[in-house]
């Protein structure tokens, strides 16, 4: 979530260009955003009420923003879908809570040096919160642990060389809640070489927060030349609470690897996983299910997406498998396999 609207490391939106309005005495404000449909076939349904075949929107979003001059802002509205790899596909109007989901004001008093209050995107992991911002259709298992949308503040500053990021939001928000609490988020991450960087990144929530997952997260990207790859391991815990409804302590890790070759209008991305789920310590307990594939389960994902663009128009279809180590579908299986095509355009 770095780019345009700080939401991408390596996404196909990279290849449209942005709008720009000239708007006195405000200044040029950077239109951009995206219009697409998808469909995805499943051979081993997750839900009962789930179809085998799902067509929606994929994206339906606009997005404004102004940089920090020293005055500047993000905003982006409209309809998203978040399709998931071995987790159930669920309709776009109900991702769509709330319609705005980044909206964050920013100042910038000296180079190098922000200020961000608002609906902030998370600093944990690689994949966005938008699909037309991705290399994949769908979403991995290590994305589906993280958070996406924190209201909160947060202080950045940057040089040639590191980067540090420090912050307080209301915990594992997402993109709804119920019970805000405190959390501190930091980042510290380290650019040593052209087109490469490492970050470290935490989320520690409340303890008594009903979303009290504690996160420690590594993000790696190179890129050289046509060759883009990257790296997402998380680590994920959510301690004892009465108070949050967490009766034993729960924890769960993944590691995703992503590479992506394009070779102009063609691109190849690929993205393989493996998460693990430990089981809940404690007798007579309801596990927690952190990853989305069940509690104590295990497993691992390998997702194929290629794509083609034309201007502002793009199409990319995919393949995506996930073998788990127990039965995570409606008809018992510990496997499921998926095909996808999204067609749309950006600007």
């Amino acid at each position: 979530m770095k780019k345009l609207a700080l939401l991408s490391l390596l996404g196909p939106a990279a290849l449209a260009q942005a709008l720009e309005l000239k708007l006195e005495p405000i200044g040029t404000i950077n239109v951009s955003g995206a219009l697409s449909v998808y469909t995805i076939h499943s051979n081993n349904k997750i839900g009962e009420d789930e179809k085998k075949t799902h067509y929606d929107a994929g994206s339906a979003i606009i997005s404004l923003s102004k940089s920090a001059e020293p005055f500047g802002f993000t905003l982006i509205g409209g309809a998203y879908a978040l399709p998931v790899v071995g987790v159930g596909l669920s309709k776009t109007s109900e991702y769509t809570d709330p319609p705005i989901p980044v909206a964050y004001v920013e100042y910038s008093p000296m180079k190098g040096l922000s200020i961000q209050a608002g609906k902030l995107p998370t600093i944990i992991g690689y994949e966005s919160a938008l699909t037309y911002l991705n290399n994949n259709i769908q979403r991995g298992l290590v994305w589906n642990m993280q958070p996406v949308i924190h209201n909160g503040v947060r202080l950045t500053y940057s040089t040639d060389l590191f980067f540090v990021k420090l912050g307080v939001n209301d915990g594992f928000y997402t993109l709804s809640t119920t019970d805000p609490k405190p959390a501190l988020e930091a980042s510290l991450g380290l650019t040593p070489i052209k087109d490469g960087s490492i970050a470290l990144n935490v989320l520690l929530p409340d303890k008594d927060s009903t979303t009290n997952k504690r996160e420690i997260n590594l993000v790696a990207s190179y890129t050289l030349d046509k060759l883009s790859l990257g790296a997402d391991l998380l680590y994920v815990e959510a301690p004892r609470s009465e108070k949050a409804g967490v009766l034993e302590k729960a924890k769960a890790s993944g590691v995703a690897l992503h590479l992506s070759y394009d070779l102009k209008p063609f691109k190849l991305s690929g993205r393989i996983e493996y998460v693990k789920d430990n089981s809940d310590a404690g007798l007579g307990t309801e596990g927690i299910d952190l990853v989305g594939i069940g509690d104590g389960n295990k497993g691992w994902t390998f997702t194929v997406t290629p794509a083609y663009t034309h201007g502002p128009l793009f199409l990319r279809g995919e393949l995506s498998y996930v073998k788990a180590d127990k039965e995570f579908t409606v008809n018992g299986k510990k496997n499921q396999t998926r095909i996808g095509v999204e067609v749309g355009f950006m600007f």
